[in-house]
């Protein structure tokens, strides 16, 4: 809609703007949200006197949120946060968001604590969220593993108060202190795999330190099919021991790994920016409180400067690299297609008897663990007199489970022309047992089917399969895709506008009207503006549902356009130096956890190659409506 909006501002003439207010009311009603809501949660709902909860205030189906101002929070410590985090999608064309901030806190008493509403401003309007009860009991516990706290935004590690280690010593080598007790650790479940065997990879923070840590780079797995193992956006934090210390441990992230190519594959290094706060031994010698008490408080205690020492430092994770054998060539059956794992196969028909009219159905179900994500339909020899359509696929996955474990459904259409006797052949699967190291298949029952001479109708499923690619495809294509609409809309009225500004400067040719001719300009120079369209190509992949082309176009689209609106070289472009830039030109929050978002997104769907390509219209339409936004902010 941006593409409409700077040319009426232009518009002197009040019936050009009522057509132009026409179409954009046509359009919002196209793409109508939901009306937006605020809620509170908080989880646990019953702690020990010890331990934290998260609580959670979420703005769902709002078009852009302004601020949350978070209720009293007086009775707490706030061990974490405010963190954001935000996403979205789109169905069918309406596009819903959430946004929201959480906090870890921890009570600083028992009892029953009540949290009152917070508020928030989205849409223009007013919101209020519920309120959240905490219950706070006498049990302690020596951390809370169902801790979470996004990444990407800062956040404070607990620290427990038998450390020490926060106290910096007069001479004592603050790099030596900072490399002992913070680091990053990676884990994997094993180094030497097959190809499609699954590696489990976990980044984790292990520190003993007091510091605010924002991760600034997160692995790229190339070579991979990628399913992670965490909600995107939230951290984990436990107590760990390591080589007899203790440490608080927050899991960065952690993901199933499926190689997609042999050879030595090194999975590269996370990168956490910390700022560690010390307190000097000397300012603690001065002060009556305990060590104990002074920490407790730290969170809240308004220490000196000259008490503190305060330290920036970038950790990098050690590079792992993970050797991916090839997979036997000798005894490859012709038709094994790179399932990796162990699976059943079943096959059934919808009915054995029926009529030239009718139309029969093949299903194959495809069950086990594995790489299960790239499964793909079994091939299958279809007898003369039969003829086949192209399967349709459907999935019942826990993609949390190592391997992935679960269900595929595939079900083949077919019709028969003349009446007798026929034979739906077997179907046949093979995999790779990576345990057993040895290609296996199986098979399923050929299936008698009878067919007897129907009234010369043609069949039922091809009946519908037409009108499907007729005239019902076609308008349910406009219905999901409603850029076919808009788009032309939108060429044919800038091309009338051109038509009327040239019109326009004919007009204004004479010596005493010379002065609005800047004006005349200036809206040429607005609509061609407009006119540019920095993912002109993506739309094309899209157009050409080139899943791979796709991806890597909008990639290189959209940094190049992110770059030229926030003047940062495009090798430069991270998301702390987007977080800088957007905050100098004063776009909003909701825009820039957005653009984070996108390219956290556009990133796993690079390199995890099998995705579903249902999401590149979604892809598509989040980053199209940053780009209006932005070029509605900055000009």
């Amino acid at each position: 809609m941006v593409y409409f909006y700077t040319p009426i501002m232009l518009l002197r003439s009040y019936k050009i703007s009522f057509v132009f207010s026409l179409l954009l009311i046509g359009v919002c009603q196209a793409v109508t949200i939901a009306q937006a809501s605020f809620t509170a949660t908080i989880s646990p709902g019953i702690i020990g006197k010890n331990e934290t909860a998260e609580l959670r205030l979420m703005i769902n189906n709002a078009r852009r949120v302004d601020h949350i101002t978070p209720p009293s929070l007086k009775d707490f410590i706030v061990v974490g946060g405010p963190n954001q985090e935000s996403g979205m999608e789109n169905n069918n064309g309406i596009t819903r968001q959430y946004i929201g901030i959480t906090y870890i806190l921890q009570p600083k008493a028992k009892g029953r604590f009540i949290i009152e509403p917070a508020l928030a401003k989205a849409d223009g309007k007013t919101l209020r969220s519920n309120r959240v009860t905490l219950e706070v009991t006498n049990s302690t516990s020596s951390g809370n593993s169902n801790n979470i706290v996004p990444p990407g935004g800062y956040y404070e590690p607990v620290v427990q108060s038998a450390y020490k280690d926060y106290i910096l010593k007069k001479g004592e080598n603050v790099y030596d202190k900072i490399n002992k007790n913070i680091f990053i650790k990676v884990d994997v479940n094993k180094n030497n795999v097959y190809e499609g065997e699954p590696i489990v990879v976990v980044y984790k923070l292990f520190t003993r330190l007091k510091s605010e840590s924002s991760i600034i780079k997160n692995p790229a797995f190339n070579g991979f099919s990628v399913i992670d193992l965490m909600p995107p956006g939230n951290t984990y934090y436990a107590i760990e021991k390591l080589n007899g210390r203790e440490y608080n441990v927050y899991t960065l992230r952690k993901s199933q790994l499926y190689p997609l190519q042999t050879g030595k594959i090194e999975l590269e290094s996370a990168e956490v920016e910390n700022n560690i706060h010390f307190i000097k031994e000397e300012f603690l010698s001065r002060q009556r409180n305990t060590l104990d008490d002074m920490f407790r408080n730290f969170t809240q205690t308004a220490i000196p400067a000259e008490g503190m020492y305060d330290e920036k430092v970038t950790l990098r994770s050690k590079p792992v690299f993970i050797n991916v054998k090839a997979l036997p060539a000798q005894e490859k059956p012709g038709i094994f297609n790179g399932a990796v794992g162990k699976f059943n196969l079943e096959s059934s028909l919808e009915k054995t008897n029926f009529t030239t009219d009718d139309a029969g159905k093949l299903r194959v179900i495809i069950s086990g663990e594995g790489n299960m994500t790239m499964i793909n339909a079994p091939d299958i020899n279809w007898p003369a007199g039969i003829e086949s359509f192209d399967p349709s696929a459907r999935e019942q996955l826990n993609k949390y489970a190592v391997p992935v474990s679960g269900t595929k459904v595939f079900e083949y259409p077919f019709t028969v022309t003349r009446p007798g006797s026929y034979i739906v052949p077997a179907v046949s699967f093979c995999y790779f047992d990576a345990k057993q190291q040895a290609y296996k298949t199986i098979t399923t029952q050929p299936f008698n089917i009878k067919v007897e001479a129907g009234s010369g109708k043609p069949p039922v499923f091809a009946k519908s399969n037409n009108t499907k690619n007729g005239k019902g495809e076609f308008f349910e294509m406009l219905f999901t895709n409603r850029w076919l609409i808009i788009v032309p809309l939108g060429i044919l009225l800038i091309t009338g506008l051109f038509v009327w500004l040239k019109k326009e400067n004919k007009k204004n040719t004479n010596p005493a009207r010379s002065t609005i001719a800047p004006a005349s300009t200036t809206a040429v120079q607005a609509v061609a503006a407009i006119n540019f369209k920095p993912l002109s190509l993506t739309e094309e992949k899209l157009i050409q549902q080139d899943h791979k082309g796709f991806y890597e176009t909008i990639n290189k689209e959209f940094r190049k356009f992110l770059a030229d609106k926030l003047e940062l070289p495009v090798e430069t472009i991270n998301k702390k130096k987007i977080a800088e830039a957007a905050d100098k030109k004063s776009i909003p929050v909701s825009t820039c956890l957005q653009i984070q978002h996108l390219l956290d997104d556009i990133e796993w769907q690079l390199y995890t190659p099998f995705s579903d390509q249902d999401k590149m219209q979604e892809t598509y339409n989040t980053a199209d409506a940053v780009v209006h936004t932005m070029n509605a902010i900055v000009h």
